[in-house]
């Protein structure tokens, strides 16, 4: 199918699908995908948009603005976020990319996962692999392909792995054992006040030169990283302990429970407690079969 998108030139294309509730509940599955051209007009500006997107950046500059800053990914780089948030892409040149839409059961979760591993535009050993994916992917659905949820979904999650493997730049490298050993600190003291300066201390780093690097590892600020390792620990106490939610709140360091409740509610998609009640449910299922 061809684009009508304001700055997608006729050369492009793209595919729609349109997956059954089934599908949505228990695969991997696109809601879209294409190989697009574009010129210096393309734009896309939305609030909020359910799946993620994956982009990889075959010529020119992929843009990005999201609530937490601006991004770049160049020629042979990947940008990869979860467009439940506010986003702004854009090209302000010639651009190629071909680009993924997808969603499933955790794939928001699992892309946050990947953000903080990998980061948001990925430079990876394992780039050329995904465009080998995609492009054929596109060849696919050109030639009117078809296939079952199931061999779709594993392209899904096998393109999520290759993600995941990243090639660091040479300042990354020379401190990831800073960074890592942050990392490290964060998770085990999910229970104290962190200060952003407490963290550069022991990277060993200035505030400024940290906060930085710690983006682009992670994908996230340092202090959203605090946030999700917090969140993380109260997952693991909601699904292993009968501790009530004030209790789980002081041991990931929220002496108020209504903060964590806030948090959590915004970040998860549902509030500590039904989190419990679900997800435990979903275990004595798993057990009982």
């Amino acid at each position: 199918m061809k684009s009508y998108e304001i700055g997608v030139l006729p050369e492009s294309e793209w595919y729609f699908f349109s997956p059954s509730a089934e599908t949505q509940r228990m695969f991997y599955y696109h809601t879209m995908c294409g190989h697009f051209y574009c010129n210096q007009d393309y734009y896309i500006k939305r609030e909020t948009f359910s799946p993620l997107l994956l982009v990889y950046v075959k010529r020119g500059t992929f843009f990005l603005e999201l609530t937490d800053g601006k991004y770049e990914a160049h020629e042979g780089q990947i940008a990869f976020f979860d467009c439940r948030q506010p986003h702004y892409y854009y090209a302000s040149e010639e651009m190629e990319f071909y680009y993924i839409h997808f969603d499933g059961p955790q794939a928001h979760e699992l892309c946050s996962y990947i953000n903080q591993s990998s980061g948001l535009i990925i430079d990876g050993e394992n780039n050329d692999a995904i465009l080998k994916m995609m492009d054929d992917m596109v060849n696919f659905y050109h030639d009117g392909g078809s296939e079952s949820v199931f061999e779709t979904s594993a392209r899904i999650y096998q393109m999520l792995m290759l993600l995941n493997n990243p090639v660091q730049s040479p300042r990354l490298k020379k401190n990831d054992d800073s960074l890592i050993r942050v990392v490290s600190y964060i998770r085990s003291h999910v229970g104290k006040r962190i200060t952003l300066q407490e963290l550069a201390d022991v990277a060993g780093l200035s505030l400024y030169y940290f906060s930085h690097l710690f983006k682009e590892m992670t994908g996230q600020s340092p202090n959203e990283f605090v946030i999700y390792s917090r969140i993380d620990q109260a997952k693991a106490l909601l699904l292993t302990s009968d501790l009530s939610i004030a209790e789980i709140s002081q041991q990931v360091g929220y002496p108020n429970s209504s903060n964590l409740i806030t948090l959590f509610t915004k970040r998860v998609g549902c509030s500590p407690a039904q989190y419990r009640r679900e997800h435990r449910m979903l275990l004595r299922q798993d057990t009982l079969g």
